[in-house]
């Protein structure tokens, strides 16, 4: 068994010793057997959550009512323990009006969306495969466990989840599976836009990305989406592209924003309630690629937009095709080779200049930088201080006789 199992192995073997079943379900299972990086472990017990507290000295309540506890085991390690459960019916789309706790692996098992999701592994590594998900993983299958009209409705989002699996496993949806998703997509907006956003920028990451968005147009799931109505055939051609070469979330939303061919950029970032940050980031590929597109990777727009900054715009053109991916060397080259990377850099501070000036701070300091700092760029003076003094001068003889 891999070694990410090993302390959890750990957690099983004291809920065995206390007379409770436990077992590694879920995600670390499934890419155990695909020999994936393998992310949270997981893990379902026949224990209630206060039998797990009662058990384990350091654990979190995380949702006791739903069955799920932590259990701290190092400052750097925890695992989620859940109580096998059955869930109540779903109101929302989304979330089970109540649980009820029971005994059985296989009833637990039963709720989960995927067979592939439903297979359990004991302490030993033996699988427990009711409902052949590991032959399901084997033929590259996303098929639900059950019904799958039932299983959307008691999870909308479980449609999208599907289409995201696709991409990033390079699975296919089997028939009946798909079916559904066309069925009841319109389930979709019922689930929260931050759920959607979450999937939707894993999906985009994914190697199977191309299948993955043609199947998001082909099953109607594109229509329930922030301004994706009508852009179907826009969507058929970002499929086309390379875009799990971008991995920035603010990449994929520049990228999504030119292939969309979106006319009202802040409105439709804000729809799908991505953090500021991100959103102002995507803004600014946006702008540099607009300057590059006008003027070529000159030093200014690289000075201006930072090295970092202009390398994730040179990757949204590159995945466009609109660049070659080299010109990455000729953008840090140039970065490289500026005089001064900020005005932090600039050897005069504004004391110093109010100094030479003789005269009080004013609006004419922040002119006088921006002149400088192009000046120093384009080489037409010297980052020190003597050569600064004197351009510093001639420009305020200038300025006066403006001004």
């Amino acid at each position: 068994m891999h070694k990410a199992f090993h302390q959890g192995s750990l957690i099983i073997e004291r809920l065995e010793e206390n007379g409770h079943e436990a077992y590694f379900v879920g995600g670390s299972v499934r890419d155990t057997l695909m020999n994936r990086v393998i992310g949270d472990i997981d893990i379902a017990t026949s224990a209630t959550p206060e039998e797990i507290q009662a058990i384990f000295p350091k654990t979190i309540d995380v949702g006791a009512e739903h069955g799920t506890i932590i259990v701290v085991t190092s400052e750097q390690e925890s695992y989620e323990v859940t109580t096998f459960r059955t869930d109540g019916t779903y109101t929302d789309n989304r979330h089970p009006d109540n649980v009820t706790f029971v005994k059985s692996l296989e009833e637990d098992l039963k709720r989960r969306d995927f067979t592939m999701n439903a297979i359990a592994m004991d302490k030993d590594g033996k699988i427990l495969d009711p409902f052949h998900g590991e032959s399901d993983i084997e033929r590259r299958v996303i098929r639900t466990v059950g019904k799958a009209t039932e299983r959307f409705k008691e999870d909308a989002l479980r449609m999208l989840r599907a289409v995201r699996f696709s991409s990033q496993l390079s699975f296919f949806v089997e028939t009946d599976t798909f079916i559904a998703i066309q069925k009841d997509r319109a389930l979709l907006e019922m689930v929260s836009i931050e759920r959607k956003t979450m999937e939707m920028e894993k999906l985009l990451k994914g190697q199977g990305v191309k299948n993955a968005l043609e199947l998001l147009v082909t099953t109607g799931l594109h229509t329930f989406l922030p301004h994706f109505e009508e852009k179907g055939n826009h969507l058929k051609e970002l499929a086309k592209l390379p875009v799990y070469e971008l991995q920035s979330r603010s990449a994929l939303w520049a990228l999504l924003v030119i292939v969309l061919n979106v006319d009202d950029v802040e409105t439709f970032l804000n729809s799908w309630k991505l953090p500021k940050k991100v959103t102002k980031a995507a803004q600014e590929n946006l702008k540099v690629i607009e300057q590059v597109k006008r003027m070529g990777w000159v030093k200014e727009i690289i000075y201006r937009s930072g090295l970092e900054q202009s390398l994730e715009a040179h990757q949204v053109m590159a995945v466009l095709g609109w660049e070659n991916k080299s010109k990455s060397v000729q953008i840090h080259k140039i970065y490289n080779a500026l005089p001064i990377h900020s005005l932090k850099d600039i050897v005069l501070d504004g004391h110093d200049l109010v100094e030479i000036a003789g005269e009080k701070r004013g609006k004419w300091i922040a002119m006088l930088y921006q002149d400088l700092e192009m000046a120093l760029i384009h080489e037409k003076t010297q980052n020190e201080r003597a050569a600064l003094k004197e351009w510093v001068c001639n420009w305020l003889q200038k300025y006066d006789q403006n001004y």
